[in-house]
């Protein structure tokens, strides 16, 4: 089937800061790929159903690294354009760097990871019982994450709260575009200079494996040293505490499904899924573009020529009726799940889902076992969402029980 590319869309069709995805985005799905344009770069194909969009992440012929240098479909005018970048590279080179950091998210070793983060949860859960605000936002999901890849990466305790300013600075809506060239300078300079405390003091901590890993083995220049381990910042910190904030927000907006957990723990990992699988952590538009190396045919014969971009709309995906039953709604008892795409798929599969996924278990785990009549402290209409530029998710959540 030929491509009809004469109607363009402007994209997205409409935008939320809540968790909201609306109906029109069902009728999209309905139409299989089509021609969009956001506001910012070249127009592009959008794949809306879960077939298409795990075939855009997982099938060899979509990558990242054509896009260098092209004019990327994107939601702001600044683009990155770093091939040193993890999330810019293609097997083998994007293989070759996922491996000097697999160990530290291998199972075991994440599970090993438990009773450390217990204790965090722990010290957080109490932080967030003395403040009279009882914001879990600031006081959980925003430093849980952080310190958690702090402790992997070996970041001194002293120098996470700036490297929280940087990201902030980097992702937020409120940011000009030198705001964010400034903090990704300074996050660059400083882990430059921890990069050199490695070479003249190791440890056993990640930055020093990688440190090694150049230096010894010669398996990464420099440049990818210092952008891998900013990679590792960025996805293991913002990522997971959106999800964080947005779990802890649907399940006090929704009391029969924190009840459910209250009377029946063995509901947990299928639960976690789900809430994976529905929240839609991203906005529209978001920037997981991927490139077709040859033409490639997705649903409905819709043929994508070589070299053009496709934006997978993941969040959409996740919501496919015809591989998710009833999929707009919440269920905890699903039985023989598909897997969601909520953290990607094929080689470029969040390397720290694991983690991100244990960080969420233990804190709902504590959050039911030492205040199971939590409850939002302000109507749900009420709650602030964040300036973040790609992620939804609640800036305050105050809390009472």
């Amino acid at each position: 089937m030929a491509t009809d590319a004469s109607e363009i869309i402007e994209y997205p069709i409409v935008k939320y800061n809540d968790l909201t995805i609306d109906p029109l985005y069902r009728d999209l799905r309905r139409r299989g790929p089509i021609k969009i344009k956001l506001p910012y770069g070249e127009p592009c194909w959008l794949a809306t159903r879960y077939e298409d969009v795990k075939t855009a992440y997982g099938d060899r012929r979509f990558g990242k690294a054509l896009g260098v240098g092209r004019d990327t479909p994107r939601m702001y005018p600044n683009k990155i354009d770093d091939p040193t970048l993890l999330a810019n590279m293609d097997p083998p080179e994007h293989a070759r760097l996922r491996r000097l950091t697999a160990g530290a998210f291998l199972p075991a070793q994440i599970r090993g990871m438990r009773g450390w983060i217990e204790g965090l949860v722990d010290e957080l859960l109490d932080d967030l019982a003395a403040h009279a605000h009882r914001d879990f936002v600031p006081c959980v999901a925003l430093m849980l994450p952080i310190r958690v890849i702090a402790g992997i990466l070996g970041l001194p305790e002293s120098d996470v709260p700036s490297f929280h300013g940087w990201v902030d600075e980097m992702l937020s809506i409120e940011s000009d575009m030198d705001t964010r060239l400034r903090a990704l300078a300074k996050m660059r300079e400083a882990l430059r200079g921890l990069i050199a405390d490695r070479r003249k003091r190791s440890t056993d901590d990640l930055l020093s494996i990688m440190v090694h890993a150049r230096d010894d083995d010669d398996r990464l220049t420099e440049d990818e040293l210092v952008s891998l381990s900013q990679s590792l910042v960025l996805a293991g910190f913002e990522t997971t505490a959106a999800q964080l904030g947005s779990t802890v927000y649907t399940l006090m907006t929704r009391r029969d499904l924190w009840q459910e957990l209250l009377d029946d723990r063995a509901l947990m990992p299928v639960a976690l899924e789900e809430l994976w699988r529905w929240i839609p952590s991203f906005r529209h538009g978001m920037p997981m573009i991927r490139w077709t190396s040859e033409d490639v045919e997705l649903s409905g014969g819709v043929v994508i020529p070589a070299g053009e971009p496709v934006l997978p709309e993941h969040q959409v995906a996740n919501r496919d009726d015809s591989v998710f039953p009833h999929a707009s709604e919440l269920d905890f008892h699903r039985v023989d799940p598909q897997p969601h795409l909520a953290l990607g798929w094929g080689a470029h599969h969040c390397l720290g889902a694991r983690l991100a996924h244990l960080e969420i278990e233990v804190t709902l785990e504590k959050l039911l076992d030492r205040f199971p009549s939590l409850e939002l402290a302000v109507a749900a209409e009420d709650v602030k969402w964040s300036p973040s530029t790609f992620l939804r998710s609640p800036a305050e959540l105050p809390l009472t029980w």
